[in-house]
């Protein structure tokens, strides 16, 4: 904690005199392309789907590079989107086979929309009908980014708190294998780190043959040494992925991309219910299959994202269930730019879902939206989108999104970026919370969403500093009504508003130091296991031309637990990652140490948490 407010200090003190005292311009290197222009010219897309710098985007975007991702190689998805700004997966240092929940400003699963190569995923079977992010490989993917804040005038149902754009890797020119593997440990604290339990590996072969990419891969990550709740047996987790993609164009005009993945996870699990160590087991089967095409024409395109889901999930305790379902989803929308100023994205979309438990269920929607953005030269910029939604169940609901933003060089290496935006979102319910016999409600109507935010980014060669704050409000939101013992919708309104706080500086063209401070607060709403406070930091920096060293801390203050009742202690993690670049520069090794001080904390009570563990791999490719 301590570290942090010393990072804090030092950063803003940077940045404070480089602003004040760095003002003149070196006039014979004016027409040099410098730093400063990389800085600001980076590409986002998922904000409006064009390919804007990031000074000409309204939204606050978390960009993950594939070179980032590879530094958290063994660590997982979960971890890694947690040393970002304003995200959070809670849960993700309990056993491996719990599913986490992914948190963005106050909002969880069925609030955060997730999208692999654009191209909306989830379980239907699920009471939210999410996605289990804890079924996904991160070596598959190339890059990420992510939306904070409402976009379902763009995407839909479910985008009312965030966006997470997962694009995978794409198939090289050449010919080349990927090959990988590590070995951990996966312990509680104060547990001694005397055998290997934990791990994964990876091998992918990829290259262009005939015109026609390919990518063929397989994962496995398994783990054999904790317990799901405290003073427990250990429960065996083990997860495969089976990733295969083709890829090419017809002529110039037309590209297109079909992928198949499987996966499958298999977890011992403990009783929650009550809460003792337990030989259950839980297993899911999930296939995958997408299609993306894209025909280019002068000054447009006419894209489709398509993509089918079959998931199968079981149980095994004394109450063996399981879950079959499928979801089907079409997005077709053309894209075209009248000149420099005016983008324009005109779209159908399709969803379609069934299940099949003790009951068979089956929901469509179907929804046109229109979404325009506007580039002034004075730095204006303007984001507007407009969706209506028709929903078999509860009809039909406009939603919108409003999104102004302003840039204004302060000085020749430093530029403002003004941002504010007012969306409307809706989750739409689950096939479990409509039709379930015991618990279902097919009178329930659709989660309403209304955010606001308002902020600033400061950002040049060195540096760039970002305040935001929202306020995100649920009327009606989805519920489990205690009085009739089925879902309903609450009789008020909820509320969560917050900041976030966000600082990058380079220093001496060498280490980069990240620091983010998240406040979440909510009168009425369910914080359970978010933090009001919380803080991280990530210093980054090169050993030598070959070794990449870094170190992450994170501080969680005090919440409630998922009970309602309990309120949990606030704690602080810290983890290095060491990565080393071999001669040839085509294999590396890594090392990594999570928890580094061993702390004891608690996620959920009577559940095992992870304490101090190690991880040390290889990879390396062969062209």
């Amino acid at each position: 904690m301590k570290s942090l407010f010393l990072f804090l200090f030092i950063s803003f003190n940077s940045f404070s005199q480089e602003y004040f005292f760095k003002t003149t311009v070196n006039e014979e290197n004016s027409d040099t392309v410098t730093a400063t222009n990389v800085s600001l010219e980076e590409v986002v897309v998922s904000d409006s789907r064009f390919a804007l710098k990031r000074s000409q985007s309204g939204k606050t975007v978390v960009k993950i590079s594939s070179k980032e991702i590879e530094k958290f190689s063994g660590l997982g998805l979960g971890a890694l989107l947690s040393s970002h700004l304003g995200i959070d997966v809670l849960g993700r240092n309990l056993h491996s086979g719990q599913n986490p929940t992914l948190s963005i400003r106050g909002g969880r699963n069925r609030q955060v929309l997730i999208l692999i190569d654009g191209v909306r995923v989830s379980d239907p079977s699920r009471i939210d009908n999410d996605f289990d992010i804890n079924s996904l490989n991160l070596e598959m993917m190339e890059s990420i980014e992510v939306v904070k804040g409402a976009a379902s005038a763009l995407y839909g149902s479910s985008a009312a708190a965030g966006v997470v754009n997962i694009t995978t890797k794409k198939a090289s020119e050449s010919i080349s294998v990927f090959i990988k593997k590590t070995w951990g440990t996966e312990q509680a604290a104060n547990e001694p780190l005397n055998s290997v339990n934990a791990g994964n590996h990876n091998i992918s072969l990829t290259g262009t043959a005939a015109g026609i990419g390919f990518l063929a891969s397989y994962a496995e990550r398994y783990s054999d040494g904790l317990s799901a709740v405290k003073d427990g047996t250990p429960d065996a987790f083990n997860l495969t992925n089976l990733n295969v993609g083709f890829s090419g164009k017809i002529k110039e005009a037309v590209k297109w991309q079909l992928k198949w993945n499987s996966d499958e996870v298999s977890s011992d699990l403990d009783s929650g219910y009550p809460i003792k160590d337990a030989d259950y087991k839980y297993g899911t089967s999930l296939n995958r299959y997408s299609l993306n095409t894209s025909y280019a024409y002068e000054n447009g395109s006419l894209n489709l994202n398509a993509g089918f889901q079959d998931n199968d999930r079981e149980y095994e305790s004394p109450f063996t269930y399981g879950y079959e379902s499928d979801n089907l989803n079409v997005d077709l929308y053309n894209k075209y730019i009248f000149n420099n100023k005016f983008y324009t994205i005109l779209g159908l979309q399709y969803q379609n879902s069934e299940m099949e438990a003790a009951y068979d269920t089956r929901v469509s929607q179907s929804d046109v939206y229109i979404n325009t953005v506007y580039l002034d030269p004075s730095g204006f910029n303007f984001n507007v989108g407009l969706r209506y939604n028709h929903h078999d169940n509860y009809g039909g609901n406009f939603i919108y999104s409003i999104n102004p933003s302003f840039n204004i060089d302060l000085n020749e290496k430093r530029k403002l970026k003004l941002l504010t935006s007012y969306s409307k979102a809706f989750i739409s319910p689950g096939l479990y919370q409509l039709f379930d016999p015991v618990y279902g409600n097919p009178d329930l109507k659709p989660e309403e969403n209304k955010s606001f935010e308002f902020g600033f980014e400061i950002r040049s060669e060195k540096n760039a500093l970002s305040l935001v704050y929202f306020n995100r409000s649920e009327n009606p939101t989805l519920i489990f009504d205690n009085t009739t013992s089925k879902y309903g919708n609450s009789s008020k309104k909820i509320v969560y508003e917050g900041l976030e706080m966000g600082y990058e500086v380079n220093v001496r063209e060498t280490m980069d130091i990240r620091l983010n401070y998240l406040y979440t607060d909510s009168t009425t709403g369910d914080l359970r296991m978010i933090s009001k406070h919380s803080f991280n930091g990530l210093m980054d920096f090169p050993l030598s031309q070959k070794t990449n060293f870094n170190i992450i801390g994170q501080y969680y203050g005090k919440r409630i637990a998922n009970d309602k009742v309990t309120d949990l202690d606030a704690y602080g993690l810290v983890t290095l990652q060491l990565n080393h670049r071999l001669g040839n520069q085509n294999a590396n090794l890594f090392f990594s140490v999570v928890n580094l001080f061993d702390a004891e904390y608690v996620i959920i009570p009577e559940y095992t948490t992870r304490g101090r563990n190690v991880l040390a791999g290889i990879s390396f490719t062969i062209d």
